[in-house]
C-alpha cells in the first residue's frame, strides 16, 4: 500500500486557500510534492468556477454587504457558496497513478466513498449526472477536477451543514441549470448532512469518515502531514499576485451586442458577441463548463471567432481542439446570433 500525505492546514480564507490548492498541484507536476489528500473549511465565500462570469451567477452587492468573499478558483464547473458548516477535500497526484481510468472514471472513484458516508449515518446516496451525489434526489456532494501538466486534482465539497438562506441570497444561478429538472430552486435542488437527519453531526467527524473511506477507495495510506516550505512560499506569493486580486476574481465587465447561453453535457455555455456589419468583432465564451484545462478550451474557441465573419464562424470553430459537444453548441449558438441579427 502505497502512503500519501493527509494535509489539514487549517487556512480558512478563500483567497489564500485557493493559492495553497494551485501550489500543491504545480509542486506536485514538478515532482517536489507528495501525493496528497487536503481537508478544508473556509470562512463565508463563494467559489466561481474559471470560466464564469461572476457579475451573471454571484449578487456581488449582496456578498460585499455580508462580508462573503469571492472568489475564482482554478477548476470548471459552478459557483458554490461555503461557509465552515461544508468541507472540501482536494487529491493531488501524477495523473499516471490512474492512468487505466479515465476523467469520468475519477469522479465515480470519488464519489463512492461520499456514499459510503452517507451510508454510515442511515442515508442513502446514488450517483448523479457526471460529478454529484445526491440524497432524496438533492445534492449533498459535488466535485471538480482540473490537470496541471502532468499533475492532477480531484476536488469535491461535502455539505454538512449549511446556511441555505444565505447560499440562496449570494448566488444566481441561471434557470437553465434547473431545465431539465422538477425543482426550480436552490433550496429544493441542494441538501445537506444535517438537514436529511433532523440533527446535528460534527463535521469533523464526517471529515474523518471520508478521509478513511477515500484512503481505502484509492488503497493508499494516509499520513498526517504538513505544508512544506516550498509550498507555503508559492502560496503566499500565488495568495497576493493572483488569487486576492480583481483582475483575477472579476476580470473585465463589459457589455457586448449580443449573448446567447445553452445547456451542453458539459455544463451551460454562454456566447457573448461583439458584432458589427457581420464582423466578429470581439467573443467571450464562459460558463460552468466542466473541463480540467484552466479554461484554455473555451478560450480558444473565443480567439477563433475574433475578426471572423459570422458567415465563415462556424468553420473557424470546427477547426478548433475542443470537445465535440462544445464545438456544436457553439456553432448552434451562431446560427441564432446569424438569424438575430439579419432582423
Amino acid at each position: 500500500m502505497k502512503s500519501w500525505r493527509l494535509l489539514r492546514d487549517g487556512i480558512t480564507d478563500a483567497h489564500h486557500h485557493f493559492a495553497v490548492e494551485e501550489a500543491i498541484a504545480r509542486l506536485v507536476d514538478e515532482g517536489l510534492s507528495p501525493p496528497t489528500l487536503r481537508l478544508r473549511q473556509v470562512r463565508r465565500a463563494v467559489f466561481v468556477g474559471v470560466t464564469q462570469d461572476v457579475w451573471a451567477e454571484v449578487d456581488v452587492a449582496y456578498c460585499r454587504a455580508h462580508d462573503i468573499k469571492i472568489v475564482r478558483r482554478m477548476n470548471g464547473g459552478g459557483a458554490v457558496y461555503h461557509d465552515v458548516g461544508s468541507f472540501c477535500y482536494s487529491a493531488f497526484f501524477p495523473r499516471d497513478l490512474f492512468a487505466d481510468r479515465t476523467d469520468k472514471a475519477l469522479f465515480s472513484l470519488f464519489a463512492q466513498p461520499v456514499i459510503q458516508t452517507c451510508a454510515d449515518y442511515g442515508l442513502e446516496a446514488q450517483e448523479s449526472g457526471r460529478n454529484d451525489v445526491v440524497v432524496n434526489e438533492r445534492k449533498i456532494y459535488g466535485s471538480a477536477q482540473m490537470a496541471w501538466y502532468s499533475a492532477f486534482v480531484q476536488s469535491g465539497t461535502f455539505l454538512v451543514e449549511i446556511d441555505f438562506e444565505t447560499m440562496w441570497r449570494a448566488l444566481k444561478p441561471s434557470a437553465l441549470k434547473f431545465a431539465d429538472k422538477s425543482v426550480k430552486t436552490i433550496y429544493d435542488r441542494v441538501t445537506s448532512l444535517n438537514r436529511e437527519l433532523g440533527r446535528q453531526v460534527p463535521v469533523d467527524e464526517v471529515m474523518e469518515r471520508l478521509a478513511r473511506h477515500l484512503g481505502a477507495a484509492l488503497d493508499v495510506s494516509l499520513i498526517p502531514g504538513d505544508l512544506t516550505e516550498e509550498e507555503r512560499a508559492l502560496a503566499e506569493q500565488l495568495w497576493h499576485e493572483k488569487y486576492a486580486t480583481d483582475a483575477w476574481t472579476y476580470g473585465e465587465r463589459r457589455a457586448y451586442t449580443w449573448q446567447q447561453a445553452t445547456k451542453t453535457p458539459l455544463g451551460i455555455l454562454q456566447v457573448a458577441l461583439e458584432v458589427e456589419e457581420g464582423l466578429i468583432r470581439d467573443a467571450q465564451l464562459s460558463g460552468d463548463v466542466l473541463l480540467t484545462d484552466g479554461g484554455r478550451c473555451l478560450q480558444r474557441l473565443a480567439a477563433a471567432l475574433r475578426g471572423v465573419s459570422l458567415a465563415a464562424a462556424a468553420e473557424a470553430i470546427a477547426a478548433v481542439e475542443a470537445p465535440e459537444v462544445l464545438r456544436s453548441a457553439v456553432q448552434a449558438l451562431l446560427q441564432e446570433c446569424a438569424r438575430d441579427t439579419r432582423l
